[in-house]
């Protein structure tokens, strides 16, 4: 079984494999500074019961820097109240003062989010790119800046609403992959893709090369994240052992599980899956790459660089090395996947492709 209760399983690995990745430690560290500021920030502000500030994206994953948006939204569990609206304005105004910029002009994030189409509109027609994007990333990639009871609540009905909607399982006494809550991360990570080709037409050459070279890395981590969410989740990688007498009660177990290993960062996750397969030069290979990535990404010359590269110099020298770090960390993530464990090998055969 895949321990993943490693609170800093990166350092356990990089300590196993003899390798440093000092990017990462340092973005890890500048991370959970920024967020003790943010929650200063939010503090004052007071805002009502039923409600919680949630972050995103980078400082969720413990690798922001300077440069780094702060994507955040300000979810209500509750009774609409006018006085929301004010807690959220309230809240920007508090970020504004510490130097935090509004999040993008697609109003996914900086602005209320309510509990309900989380958790009753997945799938069908009134599911959003908007709505999916909110609900996944707040399962793989949240942190809560203030009431994390609130927050707790949300993610385990969402995790409810995917567990318990699964079909009938063929083996009632065992744990199973979670298939709704895995179709539903495959198809944000599909989304995501076409999304970039979306954006790329509908903005011209404004960010298109920073854009390509998050989808490769930190967009691929958080797939990655949601894979081994659901495979960590079988018989075969979690303690199968038990027997459970009901489907309830299996149903609780895995949202349990879900649950445990949603509040981990994607890094750590797969930090702890690669020091239990104990494959030094693969797992050297993945790291690496990210901790090259991350040092492109704290580098602001060469971030602001990325950011105003224009589509006719797509052959840049430092887009690239980007791409080549990219490459190396997909055929290692290939690698991972179908080449080191012949239980993962067959996990993403029996659910991720077919």
């Amino acid at each position: 079984m895949i321990d993943f209760s490693d609170s800093d399983s990166i350092k356990t690995l990089s300590e196993s494999v003899g390798q440093t990745w000092p990017a990462i430690e340092q973005l890890q560290q500048e991370s959970r500074s920024q967020l003790a500021k943010l929650r200063q920030a939010v503090a004052s502000t007071k805002p009502p019961s039923n409600t919680a500030t949630v972050v995103f994206g980078s400082l969720a994953r413990e690798e922001w820097t300077r440069s780094s948006d702060t994507d955040w939204t300000f979810l209500i569990d509750g009774p609409s109240d006018i006085e929301h609206f004010r807690a959220t304005e309230n809240i920007r105004v508090a970020m504004a003062k510490i130097g935090i910029k509004d999040p993008g002009a697609t109003q996914t994030f900086g602005t209320m989010c309510s509990s309900h189409p989380l958790v009753h509109h997945i799938g069908g027609i009134e599911d959003s790119n908007q709505n999916m994007t909110r609900r996944l990333l707040l399962l793989l990639e949240s942190v809560a800046l203030d009431s994390s009871i609130t927050q707790e609540r949300v993610v385990r009905a969402i995790l409810e609403r995917y567990i318990f909607g699964d079909p009938p399982a063929s083996n009632p006494k065992t744990l199973r992959v979670p298939l709704f809550l895995l179709n539903d991360i495959v198809r944000m990570w599909r989304t995501l893709t076409v999304d970039y080709a979306a954006k790329k037409w509908q903005r011209g050459e404004k960010g298109w090369a920073i854009r390509n070279v998050k989808l490769r890395m930190s967009r691929k981590l958080l797939f990655v994240k949601g894979l081994l969410v659901c495979f960590a989740c079988h018989p075969s990688l979690a303690d199968n052992s038990k027997s459970y007498d009901t489907i309830d009660v299996i149903n609780q177990e895995l949202m349990n599980r879900c649950y445990a290993l949603c509040q981990l960062p994607a890094l750590s996750i797969l930090a702890s899956a690669l020091h239990y397969l104990d494959k030094k030069p693969l797992a050297i290979q993945i790291m690496d790459a990210y901790d090259r990535f991350l040092s492109t990404l704290k580098d602001e010359e060469k971030r602001k660089h990325l950011e105003e590269l224009s589509l006719d110099n797509s052959n840049d020298s430092v887009f690239e090395e980007q791409r080549q770090i990219s490459r190396d960390f997909r055929d290692g993530l290939i690698a991972f996947f179908f080449d080191s464990d012949e239980r993962i090998t067959q996990l993403v055969k029996r659910y991720g492709v077919f």
